[in-house]
């Protein structure tokens, strides 16, 4: 009887201990860390390949960085069920190894920007939510998105986009932006942050201090933005603001030069850029960089000193994606660059300990301390997925320029020319599909001028043409296609950004799509059938043609 009860006393005593470190506070545990470990935090690597390899292991197990992040374009996601598996062992490897739980992150923003693409709900994107302009909606796809990404063990997805696409000619954001007005983009972004973080997804809101109003992709080049304080004030400012007051737990930063907050150094890499967002909004989690091996940052310093300069001007976590000419093997290098910068005190031990501290706090709050939940392949795809998806396709489609005669001629059911991008053929097929009246041509994105002379040729005598756009006004060869068929003769079926009628605006028809998954497709063949009104207005504005809201709503061809 003694015997058992001391048993059971010592049952008790474990299970206290185990309850003890289970709800350890994040300042406790960091308080146990070494130094080795602490920079270990601070760091979110991509790694090659669909499982454990030797690296990725160092990774974990040596190094004890804080996360990773995944990509499709290294070999992370082959299926749900891998990456679910692939979750669990990473979780488990971490655990086992001593190291401390990972956030696992992904850009997962729906549309344009998705790293998982088979096996879960496409989406026809943000911009496409903006032409929505419905909240509920936007909480909803969000909660789809986050329930598949949970029931595959990730916990950080690198959205929402807050960035305002007030520039036209914007190479890097364009329809991942809700749209042209802060207010939208507030609004709409500050739902998907909250229906995210309700699913247990941690939300990043990206780009800060905005990336709307830029004509350089900064994964190539050092973007300008040259607007006033008070433009910023007015335009960029007010999404984070609203997010940051709405308590979303991480910012990611843009690599933008903003000459009127800090004339020399890009956002990422500046003291008073990211001194604003704490002091000036009252941001108090954690600011995560972009990656750090995009062209933005690499004139005139190396990666590491880089990262260095933006992790001593405020940054938390430095993040390095799977940028061009940037190899696996550079983490070890920059790790042991990072640790010998906090042993010289270049990196202070006060700023190290309070951003391990506020990434301790982030991984306790997304519950990553508590015990590894089974993930579950049961839902994926979300059981809820394709209706969302399919409602916001329907409420998006923006007719912008109706044209009688399009129309007449797809009521007595004439044979019309669609012309479209070989390598997207797959959504004209659906299109073709709900539309019989449509004759599809095909050619290639970037056609050869014997393309263009051919197709322009054959369809010479049609007076009724529809064709595809995938932001022609970045495609020179698809423009002169577009050209040569004639302005007078198209209606145009834009698939990104409406901005492309700024390139061509003589033709007589515009339809935007803002996508060209099979829930547009569908949504546009029911437009196009007479079966439903069009409903999206557009999210931006197209200077000189058409403000943001517009959008005609009566697309009836007669009855045959």
């Amino acid at each position: 009887m003694t015997g058992n009860r001391n048993i059971l006393l010592l049952l008790l005593m474990f299970f206290l201990l185990l309850s003890g470190i289970r709800h350890t506070g994040a300042g406790e545990r960091t308080g146990s860390l070494s130094l080795e470990e602490k920079v270990g935090q601070i760091m979110m690597c991509y790694f090659e390949g669909p499982g454990l390899s030797t690296n990725l292991e160092r990774l974990i197990g040596d190094l004890k960085i804080g996360g990773v992040i995944l990509y499709s374009s290294r070999g992370n996601i082959v299926s749900t069920e891998q990456v679910a598996g692939l979750s669990r062992r990473l979780q488990s490897f971490a655990s086992s190894s001593g190291a401390w739980p990972l956030l696992i992150g992904i850009d997962q923003e729906g549309g344009l920007i998705q790293r998982i693409t088979e096996g879960v709900t496409r989406f026809p994107g943000n911009m496409a939510l903006g032409a929505a302009n419905d909240e509920k909606l936007a909480a909803e796809a969000a909660g789809v998105i986050a329930r598949e990404l949970s029931a595959l063990g990730i916990n950080m997805n690198f959205a929402p986009v807050a960035d305002v696409n007030n520039n036209p000619f914007n190479p890097v954001i364009g329809v991942r932006s809700f749209g042209s007005s802060p207010e939208l983009v507030s609004r709409l972004s500050g739902a998907m942050a909250s229906a995210f973080a309700k699913e247990g997804v941690i939300p990043s809101a990206k780009h800060f201090p905005g990336h709307g109003n830029t004509e350089t992709d900064s994964h190539s080049g050092l973007p300008l933005i040259s607007s006033t304080r008070e433009e910023l004030e007015k335009t960029e400012f007010p999404p984070f603001r609203t997010l940051v007051k709405s308590g979303v737990p991480v910012v990611m930063t843009a690599h933008v030069l903003v000459p009127a907050l800090d004339p020399e150094r890009p956002a990422t890499l500046s003291p008073s850029i990211l001194g604003m967002l704490r002091k000036e909004m009252g941001f108090s989690g954690v600011i995560i960089t972009d990656s750090m091996g995009m062209g933005a940052l690499k004139k005139g310093r190396t990666i590491a000193e880089a990262a260095i300069e933006a992790f001593n001007s405020g940054a938390d976590i430095l993040l390095f994606g799977a940028d061009k000419g940037y190899e696996e093997q550079e983490h070890f290098v920059i790790f042991e660059t990072i640790l010998e910068a906090c042993r010289r005190g270049t990196i202070p031990a006060q700023r190290l300990d309070e951003a391990v501290r506020r990434i301790f706090e982030l991984k306790t709050e997304a519950g990553l301390f508590r015990e590894v939940k089974e993930t579950r392949n049961a839902r994926v795809p979300d059981p809820e997925g394709e209706l969302v998806a399919d409602r916001t396709a329907a409420e998006s489609v923006t007719l912008v320029r109706s044209w009688k005669k399009a129309a007449e001629k797809i009521g007595i059911r004439g044979k019309i020319p669609l012309v479209w991008p070989e390598e997207q053929k797959a959504a004209a097929e659906i299109l073709v599909d709900a539309c019989p009246f449509f004759s599809l041509f095909t050619i290639p994105m970037n056609p050869e001028t014997e393309d263009i002379r051919l197709l322009s040729g054959k369809l010479g005598g049609q007076k009724v043409i529809f064709a595809a756009d995938y932001d022609c006004w970045k495609n020179e060869r698809w423009l002169e296609l577009l050209r040569s068929l004639g302005q007078d003769k198209l209606f145009l079926l834009s698939a990104r950004t409406p901005y492309s009628l700024l390139s061509l605006p003589g033709v007589k028809g515009f339809f935007a799509l803002y996508s060209d998954i099979p829930s547009t497709m569908k949504a546009l063949g029911q437009i196009l059938n007479g079966n439903s009104p069009p409903r999206g207005k557009l999210p931006v504005a197209l200077p000189g043609l058409y403000p943001m809201g517009w959008g005609e709503e009566e697309f009836q061809p007669p009855a045959p």
